[in-house]
């Protein structure tokens, strides 16, 4: 993929009427009782820039400047400050339009999913998803879809910087609540230094934080709850039971050894069975969906045995069971990891779900585990 020169996309002059149209802003804004910008100057301003580059990174920008509004909220954000970088990427050629769509689509949801938990800061996250539309549209869908009233009380009909607006000035929970001051603010920003920043061939103001790394996860003391597998008759009865299924499949298909996930979270488990007959592993598949029910059904049992006994050390979020062709057993628990299956099979609400059913102790809460349940108002 072609990547284009930074100044030979976005670096443009004032045109007299971009100027004289600033101007004019600037007058609406600083003698309205509101402080507000008219949706007919902010479409003759895109109008008369009419640059798609320029057009998309002033989205950016008013993603930028409500963001922190959002991390503040969700602690180590990598997903939002991500889709907002990517949506600078796809405006240089560095990624495909299909890609940030798709991954605008995946935040939309995602940011839908906190609304009951704090409307503001979802919001700000929209900010960032509309800024992904605006880029993958153009400038002409966009300066179009300017067209839109504000009065429309459906969020996805405003435009970008609207919306930004309405986060900033507090409005987004309630019109009657626009802090008048901040939506001055906010509309002087846009039409000074959001402008001109976007005109610009420099880089875009990201925060700090989001070119950090993530600070290394809190220590977890050891749980006495990894030998109850090995020393509890009643835990040892459950990993049998799972151990014999196993080593019979084992034996019957000729596997070199399988590999058997068991993710159960709050009430809900996702059992899988990956077999090798050479160095690859291979997906068991449905048809063995009586046999995962079966040995679900097992490990949640072994989940509740093991929190009985030690529930100041919580409960266990995957099993895992390997069998050799030789009968060898290896086996582990996970207590701590949001793996990638399960940020994608789990949602925050399964987690604080799952936590309410096993409640552990402060020290064996991980901070990604401490970041939901503030997040969802619980305490700990």
């Amino acid at each position: 993929m072609l990547t284009k020169p930074l100044e030979t996309i976005i670096a443009m002059k004032y045109t007299e009427t971009i100027t004289s149209l600033i101007s004019k802003g600037l007058d609406e804004v600083n003698h309205s009782d509101k402080g507000h910008l008219s949706l007919s100057t902010r479409r003759a301003i895109l109008q008369a820039i009419n640059k798609p580059c320029v057009i998309g990174r002033i989205s950016i920008l008013c993603a930028l400047k409500v963001y922190s509004i959002w991390n503040d909220f969700f602690r180590n954000d990598t997903e939002i400050i991500g889709l907002i970088k990517k949506t600078e990427k796809y405006l240089l050629g560095q990624t495909s339009k299909k890609g940030l769509l798709e991954d605008a689509d995946h935040l939309d949801v995602f940011a839908d999913n906190y609304m009951e938990d704090d409307i503001t800061a979802a919001f700000a996250a929209k900010v960032a998803v509309h800024a992904a539309y605006d880029a993958g549209s153009g400038a002409d869908r966009v300066i179009s879809d300017y067209d839109s009233e504000e009065e429309i009380e459906d969020p996805d009909e405003w435009d970008t910087a609207f919306l930004a607006s309405l986060v900033y000035n507090g409005g987004i929970v309630d019109w009657d609540s626009v802090d008048d001051r901040r939506n001055k603010e906010f509309w002087n920003w846009y039409l000074t230094d959001c402008i001109k920043t976007a005109c610009a061939d420099g880089r875009l103001p990201y925060p700090a934080s989001a070119n950090k790394a993530t600070s290394p996860a809190k220590y977890i003391p050891y749980r006495t709850q990894l030998r109850l597998w090995k020393e509890d008759a009643k835990c040892c009865a459950c990993i049998n039971g799972i151990k014999e299924v196993l080593v019979k499949m084992v034996a019957f298909a000729q596997w070199s050894k399988c590999d058997f996930y068991c993710y159960t979270v709050a009430s809900t488990s996702q059992p899988e069975i990956y077999y090798y007959k050479g160095n690859e592993p291979v997906w068991f598949g449905p048809n063995g969906i009586k046999i995962l029910i079966y040995l679900s059904g097992k490990v949640e049992k072994l989940k509740d045995l093991m929190y009985s006994l030690c529930p100041q050390e919580g409960a266990f979020y995957l099993c895992k069971i390997t069998i050799y062709k030789d009968n060898h057993m290896d086996i582990r628990f996970d207590y701590d990891t949001r793996d990638e299956k399960l940020k994608e099979a789990f949602s925050d609400s399964d987690f604080s779900e799952d936590f309410s059913k096993y409640p552990r102790a402060k020290e064996f809460i991980p901070d990604w585990l401490s970041d939901i349940l503030k997040r969802k108002k619980i305490s700990f």
